[in-house]
Formats: structure tokens, sequence, C-alpha cells
């Protein structure tokens, strides 16, 4: 009798997550997605046939965007995709995954394992979404360090090695939790490429997740948020933000060209170690309407200036306490 209740439990579980539109995936698995015994072994199987409202569940494991060494090939993320990771890939419920003790990678290597330079320009792409969450990732091995590209910002071969995130067209959402961004390197943007472009509104939100250890050889260590010709509306909260480089703005880069606008929000986050080679270890902004405020800086230097502020607002128009004076000691606003 048990064994029975047991089993139509089972069945009840499975089938319930079926009418919820779940794929699952598993690292070496070989079925078609329907359930963990019969996962895809490639997430881009999954996103290719996800539609609105399906969930995909990513058990542990290194996932990379290509087989076959295209450096062009990101994990595309479409409308209303939810993007789980953590599972240990038995799971019957979601609130059962646990992203720290499952890691689940979406890297960039894709070529020679020991060589960065032919790793994937872009590990995620996201452009004209408004229902997409993305929760449970380590986005790691990004390199859009195109020479080619240096001086050309917005390019994906040279900006957003893990995440270019695109809004060109409405209202653009990405609900981006308890992700990791690490080891990406770029010209811009190394760890996430927030962009408003055609009038376009990027809301995107960024909760309770880790940048470390980015590299931009220009700007934006970590997060560049750009309204160029568009609004720029990110929020950044609870966030850590750790040993991450740039020439300008070694955490965070904002600006506002082109008539657009960069309201973002950026609130109650940790930023430790970051380095600016020029200026603005933690933030620079320019000619945006950013707000920071609630967060702690600890540690953060810019090599020009050691002694002075880590934060250099261009023009001084920057509504909130951020000032060019701010020491490298911890402090709140």
């Amino acid at each position: 009798m048990k064994r029975a209740i047991f089993t139509i439990l089972v069945l009840a579980g499975f089938l319930q997550m079926n009418a919820q539109q779940i794929l699952f995936v598993k690292k070496g698995a070989q079925g078609n997605g329907s359930s963990w015994s019969q996962a895809f072994g490639d997430l881009q199987q999954a996103l290719q046939i996800a539609k609105t409202g399906t969930k995909i569940w990513v058990a542990a494991g290194v996932y990379t965007p290509s087989q076959t060494g295209n450096r062009n090939a990101s994990f595309v993320i479409n409308e209303g995709i939810t993007l789980l990771g953590g599972f240990v890939g038995n799971e019957m419920s979601e609130q059962n995954r646990n992203w720290e003790s499952n890691p689940t990678i979406l890297s960039g290597n894709i070529g020679d394992v020991n060589s960065a330079e032919d790793n994937s320009f872009n590990v995620v792409y996201t452009r004209n979404v408004s229902q997409v969450t993305v929760d449970g990732f380590i986005i790691c091995l990004g390199n859009a360090s195109n020479s080619n590209e240096k001086e050309q910002e917005g390019h994906r071969t040279s900006t957003g090695a893990a995440w270019y995130n695109e809004a060109s067209q409405g209202s653009h959402v990405v609900r981006i939790k308890n992700c990791t961004f690490q080891d990406n390197k770029s010209n811009y943007a190394a760890g996430i490429y927030n962009l408003a472009t055609a009038g376009a509104v990027n809301g995107s939100e960024i909760t309770n997740c880790k940048f470390i250890q980015n590299n931009a050889q220009v700007e934006g260590g970590a997060v560049m948020n750009v309204g160029n010709g568009g609004t720029c509306n990110v929020k950044i909260e609870n966030c850590l933000l750790r040993d991450n480089f740039a020439l300008y703005g070694g955490a965070f880069f904002s600006r506002a060209i082109n008539n657009g606008l960069n309201q973002s929000l950026i609130r109650a986050n940790t930023l430790q170690n970051n380095n600016a080679y020029i200026d603005g270890a933690d933030f620079f902004t320019n000619r945006d309407n950013s707000s920071v405020n609630k967060s702690v800086f600890v540690s953060n230097v810019s090599s020009n200036a050691p002694s002075q502020s880590n934060i250099l607002d261009e023009v001084k128009n920057t509504p909130n306490t951020v000032s060019r004076m701010r020491p490298s000691s911890t402090s709140r606003n």
C-alpha cells in the first residue's frame, strides 16, 4: 500500500512538472528533456525548443555555448524563459536545489582549455525580452577582447564577455539572481553589459550576485550600464564586486549618450579590492543619472591617485552622495 501511494505521488509530481513546461538538462545525458531520466545533455538543446513559459532545470556541471569552437555562439535566452541551476539531477521541486553545493557552470572555454584566446565572445546573450529569469549559475571565461574592435564599445566581439544584455525595442527586463560572474575578460564590460538603444528601456534586475576577477581592458571591469539613445534603468542590489579591473570603472562604469538616459539604481552592494588603472576603481559615471546608496567600499584603488577617490563622476551631475574625494577605506552612503 505504501509503495502504491509513493508511486502515485511520484507520478503526480512529474505530471505537475510537465504541465508547467519544464525541460531537464543534465551533463552527459542523452534524452529528450522530458524528465531527469530523459534529460538533455546539452543546454543549447533545451534553449532551442523552449517556449514562453518554459522552465529549464539544469543539473550541476559545465556547459559551453559551442561544441565546435564557434566563438560567436552564446547561450541565447528568449522571451519568457526561466533558467534555474543548482540541481543534483533528481529533485521533484525547484525549492530543493542548492546552487552553492551544486555548481552549474556556463563556461566560455570552448576551445583549447589552456588558452583564453579562443573562448566565447559572449557566454550569454539576451535581447528585447521582458519575462526572463536566470537563477543559480556561474558564468565564466568569456573573452571579448578582440583587438580589431578595441575602440568599439558595443560590438559583441569586444563587449560583454560574460553577458551581453541588450534592449533595442520596447521594455526589456531580465532578472538575474544568485549568479557568479567570474574570470571574464573583455575590452568593455567584462562581466555584464546592460545596453538601451533606439528609445528602448532596459529595466533588468541583478540581485544577490557576485562579480569576481573580471578584467576589462578599457571600461567597466564588472558591470557597464549604458543608455545610448535609450533608457537604462537597471537595478543592482545586494551584490559583491571583488577584485575586478579596468582602466576606468574597475567595478562599475555608467554613461548616457545620444540623448539617452541612465537612471540605474545601485544599492546595498559590497565593493572590495577593485582597481582602476586610471580612475574610478568603484564607479566611473559619465553624463548619467544613476543612484548609488547604502553600499560598502573596502580597499578599492585607482592606481594613478590611490590616496584620492575611487569614484569619479565626470560631469558632476549624479544626484547622490558619491564624491571625487572619497577615501578608499570602508564607508557607507
